[in-house]
């Protein structure tokens, strides 16, 4: 399949997953944190795994070591993982939130109200924190996420990725309101 058919059908699948997401409360978009929060601590294993292979490729490509650094998992990063989700399940539902509103002079109120952007593809460097994190702050704001992590920590996001895709299909939702670009 070509890069531009590939990045199409991502596309596409995002697009229906925002539909999708646009009608989940806040209940269940928290009732999916939690269990991608659940699936980090019970998959420990499989994920530190994974990231030792992101750490071997690392150094066999002669990454410095203040990269490698950033690239490490170990059970205190995931519980630090595990605890930003705790925070973030406890902000307020940023959807529909009145920002401002006015009164115009013929009685017409005019209201700001928050809503989401709907797709955000992110771009990042080796740090697989960063997939947890920003797949986790982007569902709870009813936004999709298209990801494409650093090559270097590509194992290590992969898993990530697909713990939170498994936290979606198990709590009923579009699998695709996370996509993990894999080449």
């Amino acid at each position: 399949m070509t890069k531009n058919l590939y990045m199409e059908k991502i596309g596409e699948k995002a697009k229906i997953a925002s539909l999708n997401l646009s009608n989940l409360s806040i209940d269940k978009r928290n009732s999916v944190l939690k269990q991608f929060s659940h699936y980090l601590k019970t998959n420990e294993q499989l994920i530190l795994n994974a990231n030792k292979k992101d750490i071997s490729n690392a150094k066999s490509k002669k990454i410095k070591d203040s990269m490698i650094d950033r690239l490490k998992l170990n059970s205190k990063k995931i519980i630090q993982i595990r605890s930003a989700i705790k925070k973030i399940i406890k902000f307020r539902d940023p959807v529909g939130k009145t920002l401002s509103s006015w009164k115009r002079p013929n009685g017409l109120i005019i209201k700001r109200v928050s809503i989401p952007i709907g797709i955000i593809g992110v771009i990042y460097e080796s740090r697989p924190n960063v997939t947890s994190d920003v797949s986790t702050l982007c569902f709870k704001s009813g936004n999709v996420v298209i990801l494409r992590g650093g090559s270097e920590a590509f194992h290590s996001n992969k898993i990530l990725a697909k713990l939170f895709k498994r936290a979606l299909k198990k709590k009923k939702c579009d699998e695709n309101c996370v996509q993990f670009i894999e080449s």
